[in-house]
């Protein structure tokens, strides 16, 4: 699957509206350099996800867990701490929203820094 900018907002706005209550910010969007992370999200003025661009295999499901991934950090900056969220990767803010998600909708979305 060769992705575009215009693809991963197509499907933020998707799994926004579905599993966010449409709650966050369209991020800007832009392709890693390096096949590791293959996602990272990084707050500021805009928020920002990127995606490795050198991962040429995405499958739709590999992808969905990727973005809603980085989606709850977007969440938990946004929605929870502001910019009191430092970022330290996987705090219980993350955790939380993460099993919340995976007890409503049952989504499996990896608590790990493996992304």
């Amino acid at each position: 699957m060769q992705l575009t900018k215009s693809d991963l907002k197509r499907m933020h706005s998707k799994y926004n509206q579905r599993y966010f209550d449409g709650r966050l910010s369209m991020p800007d969007f832009y392709f890693l350099r390096n096949k590791r992370p293959f996602g990272r999200y990084s707050a500021g003025k805009t928020a920002k996800i990127g995606l490795s661009a050198f991962r040429k295999d995405w499958t739709e499901d590999f992808l969905k867990a990727v973005l809603i991934h980085e989606m709850i950090h977007q969440y938990v900056y946004e929605r929870l701490y502001g910019s009191r969220y430092s970022l330290i990767q996987h705090g219980l803010q993350f955790h939380y929203v993460r099993w919340r998600l995976k007890s409503k909708f049952g989504l499996k979305i990896s608590g790990g820094p493996i992304f």
